[in-house]
């Protein structure tokens, strides 16, 4: 009899549950400890009172899955399988595991590492959507914030990400490359009082960021700002700081002040005596300022240091040519060539300055001696405009239409002796210095 009663007041608390859990019409999760299936109520409950099945509640369901889902969805997301990290963090959250045990499943890593797989698989808009979600449960979290002006920045929503950046700025965030971004969007708007002022706010945070401090210098000169004093406070917190003494002294030279610019590099050259940088930033501004000896001083030191750079021998020489030091000049360009094996640049140099001897020691009427080496500069300019450089073109065709180069009439009226070994040298105390010759010509 006790047995029989036990049974019904088991029929009757199940029968309870059952009316409380599903309605007719309605479908419930079942389980029979070996699967789960969903049926219609009137199903469910032909099958708990006659087959042993019960009612499978949410919270068995997080009992068995969230410390699953919680591991593979962190397996996922370190073996980089975006599409099944993202679907196990989406399964997380659908069955609310955050809300089941905290220490199995931080709800701050959830919202971020799902954004972070579907960005990862192009689905910016997805990420918004779950990123959203998040701040509207963590509102102060700025990781979040971050993520989700990233989502915007990737499908082109400029207001929708500049909005949030601002947020994350007003939360006093220090994140360099967000706030980078929040200027570049402010100067794309024009906006450039907030660009700038965002830049500030970066060097505040980072003082000696130089891709900041120069960023804001354009900005300034493009707002037809002065932009000088950015450089000089840069230069003289860091007076070693070779990158720097360069780019002020540049706008120093700019603005003019190239006394200034010559100043700020020889204090930092006295940091920087390897630095090649310095040299020829120094030699430029002696050369801007027409102290030539004093570039070529400079230069000749850089090219101790770095004796296979053409380069600085062709500049000694064109400042050699500056001071009519044409000795020099051909010395050095002949370095130049030799180093360069020739090339375009060092051809046309030696044309140039073949062309700026004879205009200097020419008289009013063209000696034999002048026309051998115009001559001469003209087959420099030639032989360089073969190897593309025409950088010269005026000077080569102001010998050609001026009747100065060497001719068969010239030669004609040479001695026997020179006739016989087909070249001629000009002579003179003006070109003593010039040790090549012009060749007797096919047509002569």
């Amino acid at each position: 009899m006790k047995k029989y009663l036990f049974i019904i007041l088991a029929i009757f608390i199940i029968s309870s549950n059952l009316e409380a859990q599903c309605k007719r019409g309605e479908q419930l999760r079942i389980t029979n400890d070996v699967e789960i299936k969903v049926v219609d109520c009137r199903e469910a409950t032909r099958l708990i009172y006659n087959e042993g099945w019960y009612p499978y509640s949410v919270e068995y369901e997080q009992e068995d899955r969230c410390p699953e889902l919680s591991s593979s969805s962190a397996e996922y997301y370190r073996s980089s399988n975006w599409e099944l990290s993202a679907q196990s963090y989406s399964q997380l959250m659908e069955l609310k595991c955050d809300q089941w045990n905290s220490d199995w499943v931080n709800v701050d890593d959830v919202y971020l590492y799902w954004s972070i797989a579907l960005q990862n698989l192009g689905k910016f808009e997805e990420s918004e959507k779950v990123l959203t979600k998040g701040l509207n449960e963590l509102p102060e979290n700025t990781t979040l914030m971050t993520r989700l002006a990233y989502a915007y920045k990737k499908q082109g929503k400029i207001d929708e990400m500049i909005i949030e950046y601002e947020r994350l700025m007003d939360s006093g965030s220090d994140d360099i490359d967000s706030l980078r971004d929040l200027a570049s969007a402010y100067g794309k708007q024009g906006r450039v009082d907030e660009q700038i002022s965002v830049l500030k706010k970066i060097l505040n945070i980072d003082p000696n960021n130089s891709s900041v401090q120069s960023e804001l210098a354009r900005v300034y000169e493009d707002s037809g700002e002065d932009p000088l004093e950015i450089f000089k406070a840069r230069f003289e917190d860091n007076p070693e700081n070779a990158s720097y003494a360069v780019e002020y002294s540049e706008k120093l030279i700019s603005n003019g002040d190239t006394d200034d610019a010559i100043d700020v590099l020889e204090n930092t050259l006295s940091y920087n005596r390897d630095n090649s940088m310095v040299y020829m930033s120094l030699s430029k501004a002696y050369n801007e300022n027409a102290d030539f000896e004093e570039a070529i001083e400079i230069l000749e030191e850089l090219f101790k240091l770095d004796k296979n750079n053409f380069r600085v021998a062709l500049l000694i020489s064109i400042n050699s040519i500056e001071i009519d030091d044409f000795e020099s000049a051909y010395e050095w360009g002949q370095k130049s060539m030799k180093i360069s094996r020739n090339n375009a640049e060092s051809l046309a140099h030696m044309g140039n300055l073949y062309y700026k001897s004879m205009q200097t020691c020419r008289g009013d009427n063209f000696s034999r001696s002048d026309k051998i080496v115009a001559s001469l500069a003209h087959e420099y300019f030639v032989k360089a405009e073969n190897k593309g450089n025409s950088k010269y073109f005026k000077q080569k065709n102001w010998l050609e239409e001026n009747e100065v180069l060497f001719s068969y009439a010239d030669w004609f009226m040479t001695d026997k002796d020179i006739q016989a070994s087909g070249k001629v040298f000009p002579s003179g105390k003006c070109y003593d210095w010039v040790s090549e010759s012009l060749a007797k010509q096919s047509d002569w």
